[in-house]
């Protein structure tokens, strides 16, 4: 590029010594008074009559050859500028730029050759004055309308659902079967597509070889397959085609890792001091509602109708758990007082449900049961029926009452977390919440927890019943055959966690308790770490020390009667009184405010906070 820029500057260079020889019409003296200006004249580029011609020869021939360079397109980009001067007044100064104008003459060849390279840049001109033509914005806007018919299209849509409800509905969910699996494919591997409301119909288009699934269309045209035992059928599956064959997916159920945790020193502390106040170390018990006291729960274990099957090794916790219990019985079979049908926490805690006949007068159903039987452990789970309308903290408060009675009296208690739900949808999502209470109760007194519920939500409709709330059974009602097909249904799975629970307990707990030495002090009965108002709180500095026990009984002293708060503060709602003289359970506390001791108590069915006295009177004392 360098070279090609000096032969042009040469070129232009000798043309101007060239056109400097010529007479331009100036008169001797004028060319001799400008020539002064110029400078001395330059000996090797005085014009020879010879020179000239291979001079123009040699840049004619040279120009062709070379490529345009940036000078070139420069000045042919600022051809247009110099189309202006013209118009302005020659000065001194512009007058070495009125040169090129002869260079345009006919008679030099050069500026023929250059005149093509300077009447390109014109032809630039027009191209991009056309640019505008080239968008052609209108024309490129005008496919996309013309592309868009979607009323081919509506018309395939609709014609491909519209026949779907042809079919006959021949099927609907059934009354209490409320969020029914829709699977992709027959059996509980198939992918689950969506939960079916109650009543839901259906229409029937296969089946498998057995009936027991079902290949369903639903009204918005979606199809799957749903267990058969969960619809209401109007018509006889035989008549429908086989259309698919089952496959369950692998019960997770043997691999129950995480459903028992907690189990602690504490768990031990509570053991010995048991034994200390004469529990039997081979004795357990239930508390609960309807789905601790079925029969499908335990009992056949205790008459020896059972298959453990790959979990033989629990063969080890029947034994040592077998008793007798405080009342010559098998825990296993034996029914308990502390668990009946409909039972919520405070019905457990309610002396007026407790069994006259074997209780004695003030005493709750826990802890009388406690009292009879003197077992070691207590499986307790309650819930289900406190979700359906009882306020947490109340749950709360209940279930912590139930915790101080089993470790005032020596029970090591296993909480358990209460299955889902499917009977009522303003309630069932309470299930969660109870159960985080459950948890919590569970983490803070550092007792065993039996996450029941994560055991049953990987089963065929959570291992619930038809009727929503109680765990399934096997048909053949065989609960304590712990095979895959087994397994599937909830009262077998309750069964399995709960012998591992006792076995666990067995292995870590009471390994040695038939030569261990009893405690000679209780454990705590409050949360770990403590709770505000507990005896360490600096509230309770001044207030008499406690004399009552929970799980124990307490007597009002003659006279006046004591009032019953909501909650242990004087500025707490009183919700009822106490009469002089009358008997009542203990079931929570000792919590300090206001200057008093306060403890919950359950006074024919009357729950609440109630202040023990003064440091110079007692309002209340221990009975008997």
């Amino acid at each position: 590029m360098t070279g090609n820029r000096g032969l042009a500057a040469l070129v232009v260079v000798l043309s101007g010594l060239l056109l400097a020889g010529c007479n331009f019409s100036l008169g001797g003296e004028e060319e001799a008074a400008r020539r002064p200006t110029l400078g001395p004249p330059i000996p090797w580029a005085t014009a020879h009559p010879t020179e000239t011609p291979f001079v123009l020869v040699v840049t004619a021939t040279l120009q062709p050859t070379l490529p345009l360079p940036p000078p070139t397109v420069t000045a042919l980009a600022a051809v247009p500028t110099k189309q202006i001067p013209p118009t302005l007044s020659p000065t001194p100064t512009r007058t070495p730029f009125t040169i090129p104008t002869p260079i345009v003459a006919p008679t030099l060849t050069s500026a023929a050759i250059v005149s093509p390279s300077l009447t390109a840049a014109p032809a630039l001109e027009p191209s991009a004055v056309t640019l505008p033509s080239l968008t052609a914005a209108p024309t490129l806007t005008v496919p996309p309308p013309t592309m868009t018919p979607p009323p081919s299209f509506t018309p395939a849509i609709a014609a491909t659902n519209t026949p779907l409800p042809t079919a006959l509905p021949a099927a609907q969910v059934c009354p209490t079967c409320a969020n029914l699996r829709l699977r992709a494919s027959p059996g509980t591997a198939g992918q689950v597509l969506t939960l079916l409301p109650a009543d839901l119909p259906l229409s029937v288009i296969g089946r498998t070889a057995d009936n027991a699934w079902v290949q369903v269309v639903l009204p918005d045209g979606s199809s799957g397959w749903v267990a058969a035992q969960y619809l209401t059928l109007r018509i006889d599956l035989n008549v429908v085609s086989v259309t698919g064959a089952a496959q369950d997916a692998p019960t997770a159920v043997a691999n129950t890792a995480g459903v028992v945790s907690g189990v602690s020193a504490n768990a031990r502390r509570i053991l010995l001091d048991g034994l200390a106040k004469g529990n039997l170390p081979h004795s357990f018990t239930r508390v609960g509602d309807s789905i601790s006291a079925a029969p499908q729960f335990l009992t056949p274990i205790g008459s020896g109708t059972y298959r453990l099957g790959d979990y033989g090794y629990l063969s080890t916790a029947i034994s040592f758990f077998s008793g007798p219990n405080g009342r010559g019985a098998n825990p296993f079979s034996a029914a308990s007082l502390a668990a009946r049908n409909g039972w919520s926490t405070e019905s457990v805690l309610n002396p007026a449900n407790a069994d006259a006949s074997l209780c004695r007068a003030g005493e709750t159903p826990l802890a009388c049961e406690y009292r009879l039987t003197r077992p070691a452990v207590a499986l307790i789970m309650f819930g289900t029926n406190d979700s359906g309308g009882m306020p947490t903290a109340t749950f709360q408060a209940n279930l912590q009452a139930i915790v101080q009675t089993s470790i005032s009296m020596g029970v090591i208690p296993v909480l358990s977390t209460i299955p889902p739900k499917r009977y009522n949808p303003a309630t069932d999502g309470r299930v969660a919440e109870f159960n985080q209470v459950i948890i919590a109760t569970a983490r803070a007194y550092d007792i065993p927890l039996w996450d029941y519920y994560q055991a049953m939500v990987g089963l065929p409709n959570n291992g619930l019943a038809p009727d929503g709330v109680h765990p399934s059974a096997p048909p053949d009602g065989l609960t304590t055959v712990f095979d895959a097909e087994h397994l599937r249904y909830g009262y077998t799975v309750r069964n399995l966690t709960a012998l591992q629970v006792l076995y666990t307990l067995w292995q870590q707990v009471l390994y040695d308790a038939d030569q261990v030495r009893p405690a000679t002090a209780p454990p705590p009965t409050t949360p770990a770490g403590g709770v505000p108002g507990d005896l360490n709180d600096p509230a309770c500095l001044g207030v008499p020390p406690p004399r009552l026990t929970v799980g124990g009984q307490g007597r009002v002293t003659p006279g006046l009667p004591n009032k019953v708060r909501s909650a242990p503060s004087t500025s707490a709602a009183a919700i009822g009184s106490i009469p002089g003289d009358a008997i009542f359970a203990v079931i929570g506390g000792p919590r300090c405010a206001d200057g008093y001791l306060w403890w919950q108590v359950n006074y024919n069915g009357l729950i609440g906070w109630t202040a023990s006295g003064t440091s110079s009177e007692d309002w209340v004392v221990p009975y008997p």
